[in-house]
């Protein structure tokens, strides 16, 4: 309850001042600041942005969809790459793992630096140059001699091209969608699931037609479709951007400019440090699922088939996490525990069952449960942080879980080269996320139990 509405409630204790001030004292609950919810992309004038058309919102949103869907998409197929590059050069995977991971990884963890550059050139533009560099990794990817130059082409320029796509697309929904950003960003989010089941496919199939260096010619020829994309958000954004360039008239300090307020902000520090280990190992079991399979007998396509039900199962996870919070008003906290909880469960379970049906089921069940742990986190954030310093709270999750991403190939890639196997990652998986769901559990009584003290502030008020 706002403090305005309780001051009929409350019995006015006169102070003497020299100043005719009265302060009441009354009880509240705890809360965040209201304060107008603005973005980081809008500026002050965002109030005045032209509304676009409905067909023009429709036409942005879609290519935003085809955007993620290619990045996300690209960086989850080359799992199968990986399989044939490790033969062809002969190399360690914890060294080739990291093509990977690293593409991965930039795609998040680049938009601490992508996010500046978007802002200033516009979501339009940012996306034709994310195009041009993916199309320039891939292209330098086919005359590759050696594992090192894959993890520059591949993994650093692709990345950072994928990067802008990927950044841009919530950025351009955001701005268009400005009432229905929650359904636009289960779209976007949905269709990057969908393009890691597709890609897993296509790679295998072209794999088998062109070798590696065909594929990733084909993959370069793909990627040159962004700056397609990346024309028509341009085009239908102009109008909104031209209107949004107004720039603060206030200066900002660097720490005001950056949010560091939020490392004062205990919930959100340790569920931000605790986003290394849960995606570290768990984005592994992504990296090295097809070679999971492979090292257990299967052939190349059922160890595909594999990495694609992964990846497909997140489409439903994502629409299960939403309507757990609209629909059943579950917290995100709880949410994100109980499916953590059951995630770590199955990891374990790799361990012991190797046979391949129940492996579909276990890796069906990680992307169900893992696509509910990604919704519950923008809705976590929303609980423990202020609306102004929202979007800077997601680009620190993000950037946390870049690193995390980056790291997960050579860690993983390193367990198995030492001990023979994956069974201590995927223990360490499960364990990691039993941790993190008793962290969770934890965070949310403790939140409830703050919120119900009640504290006494005074609000002076001028005599009329």
């Amino acid at each position: 309850m706002h403090p305005d509405t309780q001051l009929s409630e409350m019995d006015v204790v006169p102070e003497i001042a020299q100043k005719s001030k009265v302060y009441h004292p009354i009880e509240v609950a705890p809360h965040h600041e209201e304060t107008p919810q603005t973005s980081d992309h809008e500026g002050s004038s965002s109030a005045k942005s032209p509304e676009l058309t409905s067909l023009a919102k429709v036409i942005v949103l879609a290519s935003c969809m085809c955007n993620t869907f290619l990045s996300v998409g690209f960086a989850v197929g080359l799992g199968v790459v990986f399989v044939e590059i490790l033969d062809v050069f002969d190399a360690s995977r914890t060294q080739t793992s990291l093509m990977q991971s690293l593409c991965f990884g930039v795609i998040f963890t680049g938009a601490l630096v992508c996010g500046p550059i978007v802002a200033m050139i516009g979501p339009g533009n940012s996306v034709i140059l994310g195009g041009l560099l993916s199309l320039a990794g891939c292209v330098g990817a086919t005359f590759a001699p050696s594992v090192n130059v894959l993890i520059v082409t591949i993994g650093l320029i692709t990345g950072i091209g994928h990067c802008f796509s990927y950044l841009s697309s919530y950025v351009a929904s955001g701005a268009v969608l400005a009432e229905r950003k929650g359904m636009g960003v289960s779209l976007i989010t949905a269709s990057s699931n969908l393009g890691a089941f597709v890609y897993p496919q296509i790679n295998r199939l072209a794999l088998n037609a062109y070798g590696w260096r065909g594929t990733f010619l084909l993959l370069a020829g793909v990627n040159f479709n962004l700056c397609v994309s990346g024309f028509i958000i341009r085009c239908l954004t102009k109008p909104i951007y031209k209107t949004k360039s107004e720039t603060d008239p206030e200066p900002k300090s660097l720490a005001r400019a950056l949010h560091l307020h939020l490392l004062k902000n205990g919930p959100f520090v340790i569920l931000l440090l605790l986003q290394m280990p849960i995606w570290c190992f768990y984005t592994g079991e992504i990296v090295f699922i097809v070679d999971v399979a492979k090292t257990r007998g299967y052939d190349l396509e059922a160890a595909s088939f594999l990495l694609s039900a992964l990846t497909v199962a997140y489409v439903p996870g994502n629409l299960l996490g939403g309507m757990l919070h609209t629909v059943a008003h579950i917290p995100g906290l709880i949410s994100c525990s109980v499916s953590l909880l059951i995630c770590g469960l199955f990891s374990i379970g790799f361990v012991y069952f190797t046979s391949y049906g129940v492996m579909m089921a276990l890796v069906i069940g990680h992307g169900l449960l893992l696509a509910v742990v990604e919704v519950s986190v923008p809705i976590i954030v929303v609980q423990i942080t202020d609306p102004t310093s929202y979007s800077f709270a997601l680009s620190y999750f993000f950037g946390i879980t870049g690193f995390a991403d980056i790291s997960s190939g050579p860690i993983s890639g390193a367990i198995r080269d030492v001990t023979g196997n994956y069974l201590l990652m995927f223990y360490l998986a499960g364990g990691s996320a039993v941790l993190m769901a008793l962290v969770c559990i934890c965070l949310e009584l403790w939140m409830r139990k703050k919120k119900a003290v009640p504290v006494k502030i005074s609000i002076p008020l001028e005599n009329c």
